[in-house]
């Protein structure tokens, strides 16, 4: 803090309010065309899981931009989940969403077989929960968003790496289509990707 004692903002982007403290939170306005997207890409009625929702930076624009059936936000940071709850009231969005608590790890046994989609917002890699999303999803199968690093001149490298995980953990599911999506420069030679992964059941 340079200048005063309040460390609390408000950022407002696409129509959305976005409350944290930004000295015990993050904010990436590099990301700022992908969260406009997930507002886009959900089709009513669906389920939507949030892995790693932080302050509500995906949750938010779909609970706001879609015909969302319901969100599931996990979170295991206090902070984050303080602005989370902040966010959901001050957009008048907290009726379609249910703020899970904890590692992800854990509670999302509960949330077996119910989504339609399930976001992996988390870099340098969420690796360690594919296997969560893919239990996540509904049986007949969904839609991962997975975030990820990759070489700017090979962003195959990236398609080819999850896709070898995905396939030893569940051999349930098949790919489909997989889309890859730029978000921003990560750090030299380095993108952020996302990659929309259409996953069904077999």
């Amino acid at each position: 803090m340079l200048l005063g004692e309040k460390d609390w903002v408000v950022r407002k982007e696409n129509g959305i309010k976005y409350g944290y403290h930004l000295t015990k939170c993050m904010f990436s306005s590099g990301n700022i065309n992908e969260r406009r997207r997930m507002g886009e890409v959900v089709s009513e009625g669906e389920v939507v899981i949030d892995l790693f929702c932080g302050i509500g930076y995906y949750t938010l624009p779909i609970l706001v931009n879609s015909d969302v059936k319901h969100v599931y936000s996990c979170e295991w940071n206090d902070d984050a989940i303080k602005a989370l709850k902040f966010n959901l009231k001050n957009n008048n969005v907290e009726r379609k969403c249910t703020i899970i608590e904890g590692d992800n790890r854990i509670t999302t046994r509960e949330l077996r077989d119910v989504a339609d989609r399930v976001l992996l917002g988390l870099l340098p890699t969420a690796e360690k929960s594919y296997h969560i999303a893919l239990n996540c999803l509904k049986e007949n199968g969904g839609i991962l968003h997975i975030h990820g690093l990759s070489p700017s001149d090979n962003h195959e490298e990236l398609v080819i790496k999850t896709k070898k995980i995905l396939g030893k953990i569940n051999k349930n599911y098949e790919i489909k289509n997989i889309d890859i999506n730029k978000i921003k420069s990560y750090a030299p030679h380095w993108n952020h990707l996302v990659l929309d992964i259409e996953i069904i059941g077999i």
